[in-house]
């Protein structure tokens, strides 16, 4: 199988040192403007993707249902009051693999990029010191991916 790499396969914003400063911090207004150029990225951007070896462009974006079963257990878990207790705990570490499967299963590169976003906010939530400050963690993350899916569908991700 070909490579897919083309111009647009990486995106220089919304770095892991963003993403670790939103986690820990919260949102500001720089963070937030990332946020937007991300979420322009992953549905507009890369809608019609010129690849070398292909006659026509490609559609790289993300689709909101590619990433809606993420969304919809993150939510289940915030609703059960955030990852106070082992059982949410784990719910919340296999976002990772949710993730992971529905980026290996649609092999586009917005969900590629999504993943490694959302693998670096879990990972700064889990390495909290102790269950306070991994619940304003868990609050920060929850804030970050409903950025990126707002601005994912202001800029017409479907």
């Amino acid at each position: 199988m070909l490579d897919k790499k083309h111009s647009l396969a990486t995106c220089e914003k919304l770095q892991k040192d963003r993403v670790e400063q939103w986690i820990n911090n919260g949102p500001d207004p720089e963070s937030i403007l990332e946020v937007e150029i991300f979420g322009k990225y992953i549905a507009r951007d890369l809608k019609r993707v010129k690849v070398p070896y292909k006659k026509r462009p490609i559609d790289e974006s993300v689709s909101t249902s590619q990433i809606r079963q993420v969304f919809t257990k993150l939510k289940t878990i915030e609703a059960k009051g955030g990852i106070g207790t082992p059982t949410e705990k784990t719910q919340f570490l296999m976002l990772k693999p949710l993730v992971a499967y529905a980026s290996g299963k649609h092999d586009k590169t917005g969900l590629k990029q999504l993943k490694k976003r959302l693998d670096w906010a879990i990972d700064e939530v889990m390495k909290a010191d102790n269950e306070d400050e991994q619940q304003t963690r868990f609050k920060h993350f929850c804030r970050l991916f409903e950025a990126i899916l707002a601005y994912h569908r202001a800029y017409g991700g479907k």
